[in-house]
């Protein structure tokens, strides 16, 4: 296959001239060359964001707040359960809190979009509670 030597002005000009949905797809196939050049091993720091981005509330806890959050809709919550909905849904929400900062200090360390980093990783946007 022959090479066509352009400059990186030269190339910055043609890709200004992208639709954003082009756009996009550039900088992700560009970035997943650089990504395949560099070595797959996580530094310490990104095993611990990468922890922090994947943890939710157990299996156990989401039922049970998706059972509370019926219970509500139908207005049949006792006072007690009110009490521990809104328990968990702090605790679902300071969760859910925490893995955007994680997300998004990996993604600056990444030097990329957080949305195109969760691409690359297979980062799935949060569940919806309830």
């Amino acid at each position: 296959m022959p090479t066509i030597e352009i400059s990186g002005q030269n190339l910055l000009d043609a890709v200004k001239q992208l639709a954003p949905e082009e756009f996009d797809a550039f900088i992700e196939r560009a970035l997943s060359l650089r990504a395949k050049s560099t070595p797959s091993t996580l530094s310490a720091l990104e095993t611990k964001l990468i922890f922090r981005i994947n943890r939710g509330l157990s299996e156990e806890l989401s039922k049970r707040y998706g059972r509370l959050r019926q219970r509500l809709k139908k207005k049949l919550l006792t006072a007690d359960e009110h009490q521990e909905l809104l328990e968990l849904t702090r605790e679902a929400e300071s969760r859910d809190a925490d893995r955007a900062a994680a997300l998004l200090e990996l993604a600056k360390m990444r030097n990329v979009p957080a949305r195109i980093l969760m691409k690359q990783i297979g980062i799935k946007p949060p569940p919806a509670h309830g």
